[in-house]
C-alpha cells in the first residue's frame, strides 16, 4: 500500500509483499488484516499461549492507566526516569532530530515523547491494544503517528528501512530476548543506531523470588493481580516512610551484595524481592510498576556478557552499554546486514 507523503510503508508482516488497501482491510496475495481508527492489525492470532499473556496482561496496563499522557506530569515526574532507563541526557535528544524512527513496543507511546516529536517519521507498534492508546497519547506532539498492531518478530516492514529503533524496556518480554533484538535490527539500515533497555540479572534471593512471585501473580486476572499487588505496594510505602537504615559490614559475594549503608526498603527490593514506592508517582502508579514487573509471564533477565555476546554475533557498535538500577540502557549502530 503506497501512502504519499510518507517514506516507510507497511509490507506483509510474514511475506513482505506489497499491500492494497480495499475499505478496511489491507490485502496481500496472501493475508488479509483489518484496520481500526487507521491502525492495521498484523496480528491476526498468537499461537504461543505465554506471549498471549503477555499481550493481554500489557493490553490491559495501558488501556487501564493514563500513565505518562498528562504533559506536565510527564516531564517533572516521568521522563527523568525514562531519560535513565535509555541511557540518555536531555541534550541527546538531538539525536533524533530529523530521523526515521521505529518504536517497537510503544506501548500507550508514553516513553515516545522522548523521540518522536523529533522525527522525520516516526512508527510505532505493538503486539497489545494498547497502540490504540497512542493517538491520544502523543497529540499536538506528533501529527500523524504511523501505528500498527504487530508482532516485533514479525514487523510490517522491509529490512534496512529506519534510521534509528528505540526500544523500552520490551525485549525480555518476548519468547526469546536474543531474537527480538535481532529480528528487530534486520529492519535498522546499516550505519542506523539502536537505543534499547532490558532488565538485568540480579542477586540469587531476588532472581528467587521474582520467579516465585510471578508464578503466582501471572496466572491471575490483571484486575487479581492489581489488588493481590497492593500489599507489595503498602509494604513498600511503609518501609519507605519509615526511612530505616542499616549498615552490611562486609560484602556478602554469595548473594551479590556489598557491604555499606542502606535504606532498608531499598535493600529489600534490591537484593529480595520488588516492593516498589516513589513519592511522587504516588499510590496508583507505584502499583502499576510493581503489576509490570510480576504479572508477565516472559519477563527475562540477562547479563552484561550476554548483550556483548549479542554485539559480536550481530557486529554491532556497542555505543555505550550502561548498568543501570534495574538493567542495562544499550546503544549500538548496526554495521552490516543481519539475517
Amino acid at each position: 500500500m503506497k501512502t504519499l507523503n510518507r517514506e516507510i510503508q507497511w509490507v506483509d508482516p510474514i511475506t513482505h509483499e506489497s499491500l492494497v488497501k480495499k475499505d478496511n482491510f489491507l490485502i496481500s496475495n496472501s493475508s488479509s488484516y483489518s484496520i481500526l481508527d487507521e491502525i492495521p492489525n498484523f496480528v491476526n492470532t498468537v499461537n504461543d499461549q505465554i506471549q498471549k499473556q503477555v499481550q493481554n496482561s500489557f493490553g490491559e496496563k495501558w488501556t487501564q492507566s493514563n500513565f505518562g499522557q498528562d504533559k506536565n506530569e510527564f516531564e517533572e515526574k516521568i521522563k527523568p526516569v525514562y531519560l535513565e532507563m535509555m541511557g540518555l541526557t536531555e541534550n541527546d535528544l538531538e539525536i533524533f532530530n530529523n530521523k526515521i524512527i521505529l518504536e517497537v513496543g510503544i506501548g500507550s507511546g508514553s516513553s515516545s515523547k522522548l523521540w518522536a516529536p523529533q522525527s522525520r517519521e516516526f512508527h510505532g507498534v505493538d503486539i497489545s491494544k494498547a497502540v490504540y492508546q497512542v493517538k491520544n497519547s502523543l497529540k499536538n506532539q506528533v501529527v500523524t503517528p504511523i501505528l500498527s498492531q504487530s508482532d516485533i518478530n514479525n514487523l510490517p516492514y522491509l529490512d534496512n528501512s529506519f534510521d534509528f529503533i528505540v526500544s523500552n524496556g520490551v525485549f525480555h518480554h518476548t519468547p526469546n530476548t536474543k531474537s527480538a533484538l535481532r529480528n528487530s535490527l534486520k529492519k535498522l539500515k546499516i550505519g542506523g543506531t539502536c537505543i534499547f533497555y532490558i532488565y538485568k540479572k540480579k542477586s540469587p534471593i531476588r532472581e528467587f523470588s521474582d520467579d516465585y512471585i510471578r508464578n503466582q501473580i501471572s496466572n491471575l486476572s490483571y484486575e487479581e493481580a492489581w489488588q493481590k499487588m497492593k500489599s507489595f505496594t503498602d509494604f513498600g510505602k511503609s518501609l519507605s516512610e519509615q526511612k530505616i537504615e542499616i549498615f552490611i559490614p562486609s560484602e556478602i559475594d554469595a548473594l551479590g551484595i556489598k557491604k555499606g549503608k542502606y535504606d532498608l526498603q531499598r535493600f529489600i527490593y534490591d537484593f529480595i524481592f520488588k516492593c516498589f514506592w516513589n513519592d511522587s508517582w504516588g499510590y496508583d502508579y507505584s502499583n502499576l510498576v510493581n503489576v509490570d514487573w510480576y504479572h508477565p509471564k516472559y519477563c527475562w533477565r540477562n547479563t552484561k556478557e550476554d548483550i556483548e555476546s549479542w554485539c559480536n554475533e550481530f557486529n554491532l557498535e556497542k555505543n555505550y552499554i550502561k548498568e543501570t538500577q534495574s538493567g542495562y540502557a544499550c546503544s549500538v549502530t548496526k554495521n552490516s546486514i543481519i539475517m
